[in-house]
Parts: C-alpha cells; structure tokens; sequence
C-alpha cells in the first residue's frame, strides 16, 4: 500500500521500527521464560505464578514515572541508565535461579525487573509525532499496533523453539540480548534525541498528563476496551471448553487478534475525514453488537467468525485511540501519557478477565463472557462520543 511505502520512505523510520520489533519482542519472551525458568529451578507453578505477578504489578506502576523521567530529561539517557539497572536485575535474577533460592527471593527479583523495565513502548509511540506529519500517524500507529500484536504471537513461539536446544535459564540470557540490542536501537534514533526535555516548575506538574481532561477521558475509554478484550479472552477458551474442543481455544483468541491486526494496517493505509469521538463511538456500538452475537453463537465456527469481525472492529479503534491520545496530551507528558495508556490497558484487560471468570463460574454459561463485554462497550459508546479532535481532520484518501 502506498501510504505504507511512503511511511518506510522517511529515514529515520525503519530504524525505529527495528526497535520497535526488538523491545516489543523480549516482554512476551520474558514473561514465559521466568514462568518456565522458576518451574525448572524447582519452584512451583504457584511461586512461579505470583513471580509473574510481581513482574506486571511493577511494571505498570513504575513505567508511568519512568516515563515521567524520559519527558523532563534527556531521553537516551534515561534509557541507558534504566537498561543497565535491568540487565543487573536479570543477572541477579539468573544467580538466584541457579542457586536455588526460595520462592520469595524469585518473586523480588521479577518484580526488580518490571522496575527497571525501560518504557520502550511509550517512547516509541511518543518518537512518532518528531519523525512523520500529522497525515501519516494513523499509519504509523496501526503498524505500532499491528507489530505489537505481532510479537506477542512470535515471542512465546520463539522460546518454544529455543528451548528445544537449551535450558529456560539461557533463553533468558537471550531475552536480555534481545532488549538490549533493541534499547540501543531506539537510543540511536535521532528523533528521540531531538525531543527536548520538559523541565518546568508548574503547580500542577505532579499531576503530569492527568491533568488534562481529555487525557482522563481517553484513558477511561481504554479501561472499558481493554475490559471488553480481557472478558473475550476468557468467554473464547471457555466456550471451546464447554463444547468438547479445548484444543481450538487458542484458534478463537487468534482470530480476535488477527481480525485486529488486519483491519489496524487496513485503517492505516487511510487519510479520513471526521471527528474522533464519533468514529470511536461507532467501533463501540459495532463491537456491542458482535459481541452480543457472539454470546448466542450456535457454533465454535460461527464464533471464530464472530470475533474475527470484532477484530475487525477494534483494529482502528485501537489506532485511532493511539492517535487522540497523543494530540490530548501536553507535549512535555507525551511519553508519560502512553505510559498510562498501558497501565490503564493492563488494568481494564486485568478486570475484564476477573469478571468474565466469575460470570462464567457463577452461570455455567460462556455466553455470560460475551454479554459482559458488550455491555460494558455499550457503556463506552457515549463515553466516546466526548472525545474531541485537537487538530483539524484529514480529507479522505483512499490508497
């Protein structure tokens, strides 16, 4: 597609989408190689279970302030400091894994590496504006997105077959390498080095992004979206469950995934005229009925058909959440504010999954999951509506 082509054709770009894929491809990474590198050192599911628990937890608390560090000084050397600290966690780490220690001591450890985790996605989706025009972040923010989804496919395939040959605790010698190479690309960029840092005393500081009321809103709609997609993915395995077919429940989640990506790099091969808030509303009460659907669907089949079309859906709602959010937030908050967006990501999807489970447990009923999740985009559709553009739309193009 040529809006696409036109995208790889500014300089400085494949370089950040190298980063992109390098630092987005060692969390999943990580994620099952601690789980399966604290079971092979003799801990327990459970131990290895809450040790992943540590590592989210940090995480989205401490990005929002790291990132807050990236936006008031120099951003490469924030990185390189944080990447340091975290390649010292993952050493300590790998020492008190081949040393055996208990369950605790491994449950710090993990959560010492989601503190030093260096915010590589949010300084990424923050380089965007620094590097291409107004115009052509639509398509920059669906192939953010369509290689985010892409890479947490890939990561845990990639350790499937790297341990065919080695042992967890090497793999996740080569997660840190991985990160590592991927912070040194994204420090190397010179859009990143061009951002100036925002030092400034104002009464409201404290506060960062969240200051502004349209950051507050947008991020409330993406604690309803992420909670409709955390219900999802729960009602999917459970409905294949219920019906005889566990080893299809991945297949149903896939096709959520895939219908998203698609449509995300389809919407950003795009110039579209319109405000926000509408079209964000419109996804809502599209994805609400699909998913109301969804909850009575008479087959496994007619539900992978389903949520292929609510992938479909949320694909540009995803990107244009990506893109309001960025003109919402004051310049000197910009990272900081796509941290928050992923706290508020993983808190929706945290809650969403919660409750679908109970839903489930308490009716018997898959369906129950489904009917959650839309009602719950239902409640997002005039939330949506509130949103407002801080630049003038775009004429339409069709590529």
């Amino acid at each position: 597609m040529r809006a696409y082509r036109d995208l790889l054709a500014v300089p400085e770009v494949p370089r950040l989408l190298l980063a992109i894929v390098t630092t987005r491809l060692a969390p999943p990474m990580l994620t099952l190689t601690l789980l399966l590198a604290v079971v092979d050192a003799g801990g327990s599911y459970a131990s290895a279970g809450l040790a992943l628990t540590g590592y989210a937890v940090a995480v989205a608390v401490c990005v929002p302030f790291s990132s807050r560090l990236i936006d008031r000084y120099p951003a490469h050397r924030i990185l390189l400091a944080l990447l340091t600290t975290n390649l010292i966690g993952y050493g300590v780490t790998a020492a008190a894994l081949l040393d055996g220690r208990p369950a605790g001591v491994l449950i710090v450890c993990a959560a010492a590496l989601g503190v030093t985790a260096p915010p590589c996605g949010p300084v990424a989706r923050a380089t965007w504006p620094s590097l291409v025009d107004a115009g052509r972040l639509p398509t920059a923010f669906a192939l953010d997105g369509a290689l985010n989804e892409t890479m947490y496919v890939c990561g845990p395939v990639l350790v499937s077959a790297l341990l065919l040959v080695t042992r967890p605790i090497v793999v996740l010698g080569v997660v840190a390498a991985i990160l590592t190479a991927g912070v040194l690309l994204l420090v190397a960029t010179p859009g990143l080095r061009r951002r100036p840092p925002a030092r400034t005393g104002a009464r409201r500081d404290y506060l960062g992004p969240l200051a502004t009321g349209q950051v507050r809103l947008i991020l409330a709609v993406i604690v309803l979206s992420a909670f409709t997609f955390g219900a999802v993915t729960v009602g999917g395995p459970a409905a294949a469950t219920g019906a005889g077919h566990r080893d299809v429940a991945g297949v149903l989640v896939a096709a959520l995934c895939v219908g998203s990506v698609v449509s995300a790099l389809i919407y950003g091969s795009r110039r579209r005229r319109g405000a926000p808030g509408p079209q964000l509303a419109l996804t809502h009460a599209a994805v609400t009925l699909v998913l109301l659907a969804a909850g009575a669907a008479p087959t496994l089949v007619a539900l992978a058909v389903l949520l292929l079309a609510a992938g479909m859906v949320t694909g540009p709602q995803d990107t244009l959440i990506q893109v309001v959010l960025g003109e919402a937030a004051p310049e000197r908050f910009r990272t900081e504010a796509y941290a928050w967006m992923g706290a508020s990501t993983w808190a929706g999807y945290a809650v969403g999954s919660a409750a679908a489970g109970q839903l489930i447990h308490v009716t018997g009923e898959a369906g129950a999951a489904f009917v959650a999740a839309a009602a719950v985009a239902l409640l997002a559709t005039p939330l949506s509506l509130l949103v407002r553009p801080a630049s003038a739309p775009v004429d339409v193009e069709a590529d």
